[in-house]
């Protein structure tokens, strides 16, 4: 493990007692309940526990474990980017406790790479794995949702309300951040605030008690190139210029808040809810069309969970659409030569894949950084006992300052009408580009950091797809991401590139960096060389999603009506990332749980 034995006696006060002879935990066997949810995730545990509290018998089946007994690299904020689980290298270490441990095939837009994609088998599934940002989407953004849904319960003004249901803010503590050029204002009507009321949200929202002083001179190269600071945050339905995040931190502990420590545990007290760990689903059964039940298997013992209400899948991007195929819904063709009995006729199972990626610029700097300071021993202690004891510095925080921005008119001046047209179509307040600040251990020689500022495509035109090659569910799901597929996003890769390079050479930064460019170096110049640099060294934001697209037609590709209902079956519903129809700006993680507690409540109000 990554971490010192005081760190983790700390955290061991946070570990929820979860008995394996708890009632909450039943034993292998045939069992029903009204609802079954497959995937204890993200949005998995926030709707079951939202059902769960209403009085409804509620089942989770969950592939993985506890996140939080693999201590500090999935509960300190400050571990969040050294996380092995994260690496996307096809020779990645493996982590079988929290990752699903996929790989993609070859991606032909990016230099035939193959990619691992990071992807939570863990109760708390992403949330527990994340870097924690929190923000939401535009006012416009949710306009187009609404509109592709075919319903207004999606627009901003309606949503807001479930995003303010999941979640507690805690105002920033000044004291303790004490970084006098990383003050900032935020909009606190759009939140349940902490102290406030007794009903906000179990997801504890916060901003970090550390800012790394590298952060602090990104901002002022991004302001410099027009991207000015964003004075509401980005929790209010504007992404635009800079700002330092919220973050999935609960204050009080200085720890990670995912949906197995806020929305599990709580249920855990208050719920009758039951969790069946370490169990895979392998098909959901119907009778007559109607989901009655899944297969699953724990340890070898096979048995059937019956839902006499409702399915839940909330097995993610790659694996909801996998069961569902395995379960003889998806494309008839597919499903038809690999022996499945088709249930529903639906095409559009596993395609429209939308998958943002992001590639970045590293320059030698002069700031300390939290893996400089921890290679000093003479700084290291302190550190620790400044997190263990007053729950801050550099441990305390995952990051924090991001930026959006649509390119200027001289970023797009060269760009095809087609390309052009594309971003034209987007809605008007969504942001084409997100900026992402960060820093690593230095190389010596008096580069004691190497800043990086990376740059997101957040909107991919390019589509990719999981499908399945037999009908066995130990057989992992065919991933190809699509990469860099689409010319348009190879025009769009190029132009932010180059504004990220424009950042770096502000005259602002002369007396702070150190040495030439790091990465990619001098001699990557031209659009095809900055291409092609893309192509190899582009890795993903794991924002994957839209594999099981909400829509209102299902022959045009829609798998999942408003209400989250799939189309050609009665009894079942997806709710995670694929059910999303299109990429949305930024970090999906809010809109994730909002989704899952509006779903919850169409759930209980009948529809």
């Amino acid at each position: 493990m990554l971490f010192s034995a005081g760190v983790a006696a700390l955290l061991a006060l946070a570990v929820p007692v979860r008995s394996s002879g708890s009632s909450a935990f039943p034993a292998p066997g045939d069992a029903s309940y009204e609802y079954v949810v497959v995937g204890g995730g993200t949005a998995g545990l926030a709707i079951a526990v939202r059902l769960a509290a209403s009085g409804k018998s509620v089942a989770v089946v969950e592939a993985g474990g506890w996140a939080t007994e693999m201590g500090n690299i999935t509960t300190v904020p400050g571990y969040a980017f050294s996380d092995p689980v994260l690496a996307p290298v096809e020779d990645f270490p493996p982590v079988p406790l929290l990752d699903w441990e996929l790989l993609s095939q070859p991606q032909t837009g990016a230099n035939n790479r193959s990619i691992h994609y990071a992807a939570g088998k863990t109760l708390g599934g992403s949330s527990s794995i994340n870097t924690m940002a929190y923000h939401r989407p535009t006012k416009q953004t949710h306009q187009r949702w609404a509109d592709v849904a075919g319903h207004e319960s999606y627009t901003w003004d309606n949503m807001l309300q479930f995003f303010e249901k999941s979640t507690t803010l805690t105002p920033p503590d000044w004291q303790k951040r004490a970084t006098p050029n990383a003050t900032f204002t935020f909009d606190p009507t759009v939140f349940c605030l902490s102290g406030k009321s007794s009903s906000c949200g179990p997801l504890q929202v916060s901003y970090s008690n550390w800012v790394d002083p590298t952060n602090t001179w990104f901002a002022v190269a991004l302001n410099a190139v027009g991207l000015g600071s964003n004075s509401t945050g980005f929790n209010s339905g504007y992404l635009s210029g800079g700002a330092y995040t919220t973050e999935t931190v609960d204050p009080s502990t200085a720890t990670r808040s995912s949906s197995q420590t806020s929305y599990l545990d709580w249920g855990l007290r208050n719920t009758q809810i039951k969790v069946y760990n370490g169990t895979l689903a392998s098909k959901v059964l119907f009778t007559s069309g109607k989901a009655t039940g899944v297969s699953v298997s724990t340890n070898g013992t096979a048995y059937t969970l019956t839902a006499t209400r409702e399915v839940i899948l909330s097995a993610g991007t790659f694996h909801s659409p996998q069961l569902l195929m395995l379960s003889g819904i998806g494309p008839r063709a597919l499903l038809s030569s690999l022996g499945i009995p088709v249930i529903s006729d639906l095409p559009g199972v596993g395609q429209n894949l939308q998958d943002p990626i992001f590639f970045s610029v590293q320059n030698g700097v002069t700031t300390p950084s939290l893996a400089s300071e921890l290679a000093n021993p003479n700084q290291a202690a302190a550190i620790l006992a400044e997190y263990v004891s007053n729950k801050t510095g550099p441990y305390s925080s995952p990051g924090g300052y991001i930026a959006f921005e649509k390119l200027p008119a001289a970023s797009r001046a060269n760009f095809s009408a087609r390309t052009s047209a594309l971003l034209a179509a987007l809605p008007s307040d969504a942001p084409e580009i997100e900026y992402l600040a960060g820093s690593f251990a230095g190389t010596g020689d008096g580069v004691t950091t190497i800043g990086d500022l990376s740059a997101a495509i957040l909107h991919p035109f390019s589509r990719g797809s999981v499908t399945i090659r037999s009908a066995n569910i130990s057989d992992p799901p065919v991933i190809d991401m699509g990469w860099l597929t689409d010319a348009a996003d190879a025009e769009v890769a190029v132009a932010a590139f180059k504004r990220v390079r424009q950042a770096w050479s502000s005259p602002l930064l002369d007396d702070w960096k150190v040495g030439p460019e790091v990465k990619p170096g001098v001699s990557v110049q031209t659009d095809a060389q900055i291409l092609d640099y893309v192509r190899e060294n582009a890795i993903p934001i794991w924002h994957a999603c839209a594999t099981n697209a909400m829509g209102t037609n299902a022959s045009a590709g829609a798998v999942v009506d408003w209400r989250a209902k799939v189309f050609g079956v009665d009894g079942l519903r997806v709710v995670d990332a694929s059910a999303l129809p299109f990429a949305l700006p930024g970090h999906p993680q809010a809109t994730i749980y909002a989704f899952a507690e509006k779903i919850a409540a169409s759930i209980l109000a009948g529809n």
